[in-house]
């Protein structure tokens, strides 16, 4: 009876509401249509069908969660991109009408992504024009420099794929089948998931695409050629550069007079507080001048032992090479008096006994033979914490005859990856991985012996890759490089 008594009761509840939510509906259709213009959009014809709603997970070419099925309809002022940025300066097109094209411009792409960054729709919806692209190919075959390369600009609309006119085409429909995405996070996400209504599959690469060059009104193309900078080809400094090259000029911000680390300060604060070893047998750091050859001899002896210079002494002799390399420049130079000579080492990668070895044939750094250690100084050996330390008490001992250049192996990333931070763990304790992190950012990067040889170690870690070779694709992903 229960069961019967609530079915009775339900169906008045429910007459009693859709009367107001019809009218409520009606006076909100209503009023869309006789204000639209008011609104910011141009209302539909009563005998067109509304826009199609869609979530806001794709919500097309349009912001919020409208997309316009009908030709009616624009909302410029919420029309996103394809990456879902809100487009600032939408623009209106229509490539079927012959008079808006200035001209056309054909790319052949055989691989995915083409280098554009970024599409956006006309504010009708239709139409996908380049907003935002890779403006310079980083090596010769660079995938994400072929837009560039094959002459396609920002501005420039899609005309045809693979021979098919998308002229009319929907934003969507036609961002499904050239499916110029990236969906790497490591190299830069953007576009959505979002489907078309046609439902079109990816186009089969090689893949030929036209562009239409718009035409621009005036004010737009004074505002373009204002920012614009061009490359004089008769200028010898540049008559080698390729086609494609974009010259960017760079001035290097001044250095500021003083550089202090937060990391480094809190570090020389917890020091004073360490207390003193116990039972240690060995030489004591009190300041650089406490360096000599007999401190070497001996810390170098107990290195071979296993023994290790104490916590305290470790941590001075860091901060005390940190504040010495924070002065020197980012490229030094070396001057090598006639009659001198200058040894550069390589890649010591923690290897005690190969680098002890090596300074018995070559001697210590002294005024009279100077040192240039090219970078890769720890990961990978055993005795990392050793060689590093031996270096340090050498640029302590004689500053103005060992240099430093910093490798890819003195960065964070590598030291976590490749051993040198766990081996400080492990050897002393974690927080002076930070302190070495300090010691790393400050080191030089090259050096010039006597304005006539560079000696630089490289591969600082930057974009990935950072060179090209033949067989190379740019494929980066969680798996690293994919080699073909």
């Amino acid at each position: 009876m229960a069961a019967s008594r609530n079915a009775e009761m339900a169906p008045p509840v429910r007459r009693a509401r859709l009367p107001a939510v019809a009218v409520l509906a009606a006076a909100l259709m209503a009023a869309v249509r006789l204000g639209g213009s008011r609104l910011g959009f141009v209302a539909w014809p009563a005998h067109t069908t509304a826009p199609a709603l869609r979530s806001s997970a794709g919500s097309g070419g349009f912001g919020g969660s409208l997309e316009s099925r009908s030709p009616g309809v624009g909302m410029a002022a919420s029309i996103r991109d394809s990456e879902g940025n809100k487009v600032k300066d939408p623009k209106t097109f229509d490539l079927t009408d012959a008079s808006q094209i200035v001209g056309t411009h054909t790319a052949e792409f055989k691989k995915r992504p083409f280098g554009v960054l970024a599409y956006a729709p006309s504010t009708t919806g239709k139409g996908a024009y380049i907003v935002k692209m890779n403006e310079k190919s980083r090596y010769p075959g660079d995938p994400q420099g072929q837009a560039w390369t094959a002459g396609a600009r920002s501005g420039y609309a899609i005309k045809t794929v693979a021979g098919q006119d998308v002229s009319s085409w929907e934003f969507w429909d036609i961002m499904d089948i050239i499916d110029d995405k990236i969906l790497d996070n490591s190299a830069g996400k953007f576009q959505t998931d979002s489907k078309g209504a046609m439902g079109n599959k990816p186009a089969e690469l090689p893949l030929t695409v036209e562009f239409a060059e718009l035409k621009m009104d005036e004010d737009a193309q004074a505002a373009d050629d204002t920012d614009r900078v061009y490359v004089n080809r008769d200028d010898p400094r540049y008559r080698d550069l390729p086609p494609d090259a974009t010259l960017v000029e760079y001035k290097i911000p001044p250095a500021p007079a003083t550089y202090t680390s937060k990391t480094v300060e809190d570090i020389r604060s917890y020091v004073a507080s360490l207390p003193e070893p116990v039972g240690y047998v060995g030489p004591r750091y009190a300041g650089p001048a406490s360096i000599n050859k007999d401190f070497i001899d001996q810390m170098l002896a107990n290195f071979r032992q296993g023994k290790l210079i104490p916590m305290k002494d470790a941590y001075k002799m860091a901060i005390d090479a940190f504040d010495i390399l924070k002065q020197e420049k980012t490229l030094g130079r070396v001057a090598v008096p006639e009659g001198k000579k200058v040894t550069v080492v390589g890649d010591l990668h923690g290897q005690l006994y190969d680098f002890s070895h090596m300074l018995s044939l070559a001697g210590y750094p002294s005024p009279d033979n100077t040192f240039v250690f090219n970078g890769d100084f720890v990961d990978r050996g055993p005795w990392s914490v050793e060689v590093m330390f031996t270096l340090l008490a050498f640029k302590l001992w004689h500053p103005k005859n060992v240099f430093m250049n910093r490798g890819n192996h003195e960065s964070e990333l590598a030291n976590h990856f490749y051993g040198f931070f766990g081996e400080i763990e492990a050897k002393y304790e974690k927080k002076m991985c930070e302190l070495f992190g300090e010691v790393f950012r400050a080191t030089p990067l090259a050096h010039v012996l006597n304005n006539e040889v560079f000696v630089v170690h490289g591969g600082i870690p930057g974009p990935d890759p950072r060179i090209w070779w033949k067989g190379m694709d740019n494929q980066v992903g969680f798996q690293g490089r994919v080699i073909q």
